[in-house]
C-alpha cells in the first residue's frame, strides 16, 4: 500500500469513529431527556409526615360519634427509613374498633394507585367520658345506694371494659365483686340484689291452665328477681320449683 493510501485510509477510520460516538452521545443526551420527562410522582417517596396527618385526620373523624367529652389522638411516629411510593389517589384507611374503645389501635392505611402499598399505623386514643364511680370503697354484699355513687370525667381507654354509664340501673345492685374508691361500675361487680333468702316465708302463687291459687310456703334457697329456687309448699308440704317474681313472692306453673 502507498503511504498516500495508507494516510487516506487512517483518516477515514478516525472519521468513522467520530461519526459512531456522535451518534452514541446524542442517543445518551436523548435518553436523559426522556427519563427528566417521566411522571414526577414515579420518582418520589411519599411524605412520612403528612401520612401520620392523614391518620390523625381520619381518627378524629372515626371517633367523633364516640359519645366522647373530650378526644385525644396521638398517632405513632413512623421509621424514618420507611420508603412508600407517592400514591396517586386518595388512600384508604379502615380502624377496627367499632365499639369505641380507644387505647392501642392501629389504622390499616392503603394505596390501591399505580404503586400499591398497604402498612399499619399505630395511635393512641384517649376517651374521656362522664361517668358514675364510687365514692366510697363498696365490698361484696353491699346494696349500693345513690350517696355511694358521683359523676366525673375519666379516660375510659385506661380502665376494663364493661362500665355502667346510668346511675339509675346501679342504684340498688349487690355488690358482687369490691369496688375501689373512684373507680368506676362495670357490669361483673354488681347484681341484682337478694329478694328471697333461704328460710324465708314467700308466697306462692300457683297457675293451672285459667286457674290461680295463691299459698304460702317457705323458701328453701336464696333467690333474685327471674331466678328459679326450690320453695315448699305449706299446705301440701310439697317441694316445687318456682320462680322469683319480686321480694317474698314467688310463681310456679302446675
Amino acid at each position: 500500500m502507498k503511504p498516500r493510501d495508507f494516510h487516506m485510509s487512517f483518516a477515514g477510520l478516525k472519521h468513522a469513529s467520530c461519526i459512531y460516538l456522535c451518534k452514541w452521545l446524542k442517543g445518551l443526551a436523548i435518553l436523559t431527556v426522556l427519563v427528566g420527562a417521566l411522571p414526577s410522582f414515579a420518582l418520589q417517596h411519599a411524605d412520612l409526615t403528612e401520612l401520620q396527618n392523614q391518620v390523625q385526620v381520619f381518627l378524629h373523624e372515626h371517633y367523633r360519634d364516640a359519645d366522647a367529652v373530650q378526644v385525644d389522638i396521638t398517632v405513632n411516629n413512623l421509621d424514618r427509613r420507611l420508603r412508600l411510593a407517592q400514591c396517586d389517589r386518595p388512600l384508604t384507611m379502615t380502624i377496627n374498633d367499632p365499639a369505641y374503645n380507644g387505647g392501642s389501635q392501629t389504622v390499616h392505611t392503603r394505596c390501591e394507585g399505580s404503586a400499591p402499598w398497604a402498612i399499619y399505623v399505630p395511635a393512641q386514643i384517649s376517651l374521656f367520658r362522664e361517668l358514675p364511680v364510687a365514692t366510697r370503697n363498696l365490698e361484696r354484699g353491699e346494696i349500693v345506694s345513690s350517696g355511694d355513687i358521683s359523676l366525673e370525667v375519666i379516660n375510659t381507654s385506661l380502665v376494663r371494659q364493661g362500665q355502667l354509664a346510668d346511675a339509675g340501673s346501679i342504684i340498688g345492685k349487690e355488690v358482687k365483686r369490691p369496688v375501689a374508691k373512684g373507680d368506676p361500675f362495670r357490669v361483673a361487680a354488681l347484681d341484682a340484689p337478694l329478694v328471697v333468702k333461704r328460710g324465708d316465708p314467700v308466697e306462692i302463687k300457683l297457675e293451672a291452665g285459667a286457674i290461680t291459687v295463691n299459698t304460702m310456703g317457705v323458701a328453701l334457697g336464696n333467690g333474685r328477681i327471674g331466678e328459679r329456687i326450690r320453695v315448699k309448699n305449706g299446705q301440701s308440704e310439697r317441694t316445687i320449683s318456682a320462680r322469683v317474681i319480686a321480694a317474698g313472692k314467688v310463681s310456679a306453673i302446675l
